[in-house]
């Protein structure tokens, strides 16, 4: 049988400090060259995953920006991609306002991508954020909300405290009507932090998981992850596998349990399969 292995990254195939194994590394490498189809899902950027999994043999699209692409692993090339309605993007602002939570806006292309936000008008979530990117050129400030951009954006991201996240998810989910993808969860880092994702309703791991079946011709995909964006790519596969130190809620969603991120969970689980 055909099989596809999708696995997250964040948590579940990195370690602490986002890093990499060895073990990880050179157990997958292994697999890819013995014919096994592997590629990641995340809600990192390209040229951050790409950082984050250097050395890893990738030869299938990989998928980042929480689904908004999928790319050429080599190259960045767009192979897919979904972006926010300029009307949506500008009710998720006006309701951002009103709940005294300011938003940062992505757009442009995964290898040239720019993150907005509104200058003086930083939560401490999002300080925390920013300053576990210090350097990041990605990153620049609008003199005002009418300033943010509203063409070409693909996701958004909006930190704060859970309770006042929670309530603008609500809002925001009526007010565009099923037409965005809301995620909340906790910040994997800073787990005093909720973060609510926003994107296009097709931008998802789950819509990943349908595109890499048919762009690749799987008869089966199996996923690996430990959040609650995970959760909708765990849906449509059809086996799906949780680390040891994921969510509760993903813990529940998963066929099985398997060995933490830090055990090198998901390469050792894989090469006893294969």
């Amino acid at each position: 049988m055909n099989t596809l292995i999708l696995s997250d990254l964040d948590g579940t195939l990195l370690g602490p400090g986002a890093a990499l194994s060895t073990s990880t590394r050179d157990g997958i490498n292994d697999l890819v060259a013995s014919g096994l189809l592997f590629t990641y899902a995340t809600a990192r950027s390209y040229v951050s995953a790409a950082r984050v999994t250097d050395g890893l043999d990738l030869r299938i699209p990989v998928t980042v920006s929480g689904g908004a692409f999928q790319l050429d692993a080599d190259t960045g090339a767009i192979l897919n991609e979904e972006r926010i309605a300029a009307d949506d993007l500008d009710t998720v602002l006006r309701l951002c306002r009103e709940h005294h939570v300011p938003p940062i806006v992505y757009n442009g292309t995964p290898t040239a991508e720019q993150a907005m936000r509104v200058e003086g008008e930083e939560s401490e979530g999002m300080r925390r954020f920013l300053a576990d990117r210090v350097g990041d050129q990605r990153f620049r400030t609008a003199t005002s909300w009418a300033r943010l951009p509203r063409d070409g954006v693909f996701y958004a991201t909006i930190i704060g405290e859970a309770s006042v996240i929670a309530a603008l998810a609500i809002n925001i989910a009526t007010a565009t009507d099923g037409r965005l993808s809301l995620i909340a969860q906790i910040d994997t880092h800073h787990p005093e932090d909720t973060y609510l994702e926003l994107s296009a309703a097709r931008a998802t791991k789950a819509h990943a998981v349908a595109w890499l079946r048919d762009y690749l011709n799987v008869d089966r995909v199996i996923a690996y992850g430990d959040n609650l964006n995970d959760l909708p790519m765990f849906g449509t596969a059809d086996e799906a596998y949780a680390v040891a130190n994921a969510a509760p809620e993903v813990l529940a969603a998963a066929t099985e349990v398997i060995g933490s991120n830090v055990e090198d969970g998901v390469v050792r689980h894989l090469t006893a399969a294969w």
